[in-house]
């Protein structure tokens, strides 16, 4: 029995769990079933004290009192593992996740329009297809990073893009980012999501120009614009990110987001989509001395690591992930050839460099640069997010 099924057969409540970005999808495929969740759960306190696009957020407490028979839709992306353990030791047994809501939708019966929020999360999921034609030999790239600056107005001690770790922090060059850009779209017929970051985004006085860039390729589903929360920019730069397949990202670390509020209330006032994304744990990806892991070993830390897919863009260079791509940028770790793309190595034709994009997405399964890392797993959150390390 499928979710839909379940659900109309027995009447009973359905509560989402995770009142964040899959929460929010979760809510808009329930809308095409012509289902409604009760209320939304999350452990985060602060989340408790607001409603979630019109529905009450309740804790897991008031979960189990008042709900104890619903059906659970966990909404948590990397976190689904430790929740659904949790909801299992109180008792909750019909659980699903988004899969099971998009599997329960037919879309032959739903226009592509009626998707625009949450397409992109569907191609992820290996969807897309079902919506859209999708051309013999295309080139889907399911997550891009483009990093603008190495400057950051936190000092973070265990950034994972290692921001403190450069020795003169500066933006990255605005004509090597969109060259590198135009030779990317040139080669891919699609990108599902992309995160624009730094360092801090909005210290590069060139953001407008290279947000313009993505949202006006058409090969961009999706976009999240990264910012800490400590800066509050012009309503002309904050304007140039506006688009419907863009959100804007505030960190949320606490008294150091200083600029939270007011921001909020800016995108607000503007009418841009925002979301507030707060940290409960960082990883602790260790130090950057080889480990001589065997690849076997390199293969599996790869296939569970967190950073696997996301694939970033940095002066030129397409890497795998942030701690491979800033650990050779500073020197921390070597250079290893066959860990990155250099797209903007004009001597490629698109031919060539699109045969390459595709073996680096498709069959690329360890990177050398793991053996530099410990990965960043569910089982590796133990840091204070966001640590300052005193010289800030």
């Amino acid at each position: 029995m499928n979710f839909k099924d379940t659900v109309t057969r027995t009447s009973r409540p359905v509560v989402v769990f995770g009142a964040s970005i899959t929460g929010r999808i979760v809510l808009d495929l329930m809308a095409l079933l012509d289902l409604r969740p009760i209320c939304f759960c999350d452990n985060d306190v602060q989340k408790q004290q607001n409603s979630f696009h019109g529905y009450d957020v309740i804790s897991f407490e008031r979960l189990c009192a008042a709900y104890s028979d619903a059906l659970i839709v966990i909404a948590a992306g990397r976190y689904f593992e430790e929740i659904r353990e949790q909801l299992l030791g109180a008792g909750f047994k019909d659980l699903f996740s988004d899969s099971d809501i998009v599997d329960a939708i037919d879309f032959r019966q739903v226009p592509e329009s009626g998707l625009q929020k949450s397409i992109w999360h569907l191609a992820k999921l290996g969807r897309l297809p079902e919506i859209r034609e999708v051309p013999s030999g295309s080139l889907h790239i399911p997550r891009l990073n483009v990093v603008v600056t190495s400057r950051c107005t936190l000092r973070c001690r265990h950034c994972s893009s290692l921001m403190p770790r450069y020795k003169s922090p500066s933006d990255f060059d605005t004509t090597r980012i969109l060259n590198s850009l135009d030779r990317i779209f040139d080669c891919a017929d699609l990108i599902y999501h992309v995160e624009l970051l730094g360092g801090e985004l909005f210290l590069n006085h060139d953001l407008p120009v290279i947000a313009r860039c993505l949202i006006e390729s058409g090969k961009v589903l999706h976009m999240d614009a990264i910012t800490n929360g400590t800066m509050l920019p012009a309503d002309s730069v904050l304007e140039s990110l506006r688009d419907e397949r863009v959100s804007v990202v505030i960190d949320d670390y606490g008294a150091l987001s200083k600029k939270m509020t007011p921001l909020s209330d800016a995108l607000k006032r503007l009418d841009m989509d925002f979301r507030v994304n707060r940290h409960w744990a960082w990883a602790d990806l260790g130090g950057f001395e080889p480990r001589n892991r065997p690849e076997t070993r390199l293969k599996a830390l790869f296939s569970s690591c967190n950073f696997n897919s996301c694939t970033e863009l940095l002066d030129g260079r397409l890497y795998r992930c942030p701690r491979s791509s800033h650990g050779t940028m500073t020197g921390l770790v070597p250079e290893y050839p066959e860990d990155f793309v250099d797209v903007s190595n004009v001597s490629l034709s698109n031919e060539t460099l699109k045969k390459r994009l595709g073996a680096f997405f498709n069959r690329k399964r360890w990177l050398k640069a793991c053996d530099h890392c410990n990965g960043n797993t569910s089982n590796s959150l133990t840091l204070i997010p966001a640590e300052q390390d005193g010289r800030c």
